[in-house]
């Protein structure tokens, strides 16, 4: 019942177009999972980011494409390492980038730098930089036998 609930609250939350998960295995074979593992206390989304002309610094001093997720609830929300991913080719490697094990408060949020940097350091470093140009950015959850679409953004760039 709990995780019926966090489901339907999910898709009341998120606030980018969503899609189906995809199987890397199997692109066209598409399933929604709706449970999650024991340890899933919250929703997570993508609640904003950054893929050309950030302000914001990485602690390297660098101005860096970023991605930043959000806790939607009053809960603590743990993420199991390997159990959640990031990608910007959602279609076919949903499991691109591996988050670590990490914890975001309540209402909390947690900035992943996109600078293909591929490491942790005091930040969370990705193996993949954003398309200025748009593309999909994608959060997935790896249930067992598939990768359950979390959050997916759709983005494009904008002529002045």
């Amino acid at each position: 019942m709990k995780n019926t609930i966090l489901f339907l609250l999910f898709i009341l939350a998120i606030g980018c177009k969503k899609e189906t998960s995809i199987s890397p295995a199997k692109p066209s074979a598409s399933k929604v999972a709706t449970t999650f593992t024991e340890g899933t206390h919250g929703i997570l989304i993508i609640n904003s980011f950054s893929a050309a002309g950030s302000q914001k610094e990485n602690e390297f001093g660098n101005a860096e494409d970023w991605i930043e997720l959000f806790n939607t609830t009053g809960n603590t929300l743990t993420l199991e390492s390997g159990k959640w991913f990031l990608t910007d080719d959602v279609e076919s490697k949903p499991a691109k980038f591996e988050l670590p094990e990490l914890t975001i408060e309540p209402y909390g949020s947690l900035i992943i730098w996109c600078d293909k940097m591929n490491t942790v350091e005091d930040d969370i470093h990705t193996n993949f930089k954003l398309s200025s140009s748009g593309e999909k950015i994608g959060l997935f959850y790896f249930t067992g036998s598939d990768y359950a679409a979390i959050d997916i953004c759709s983005y494009c760039s904008v002529k002045k």
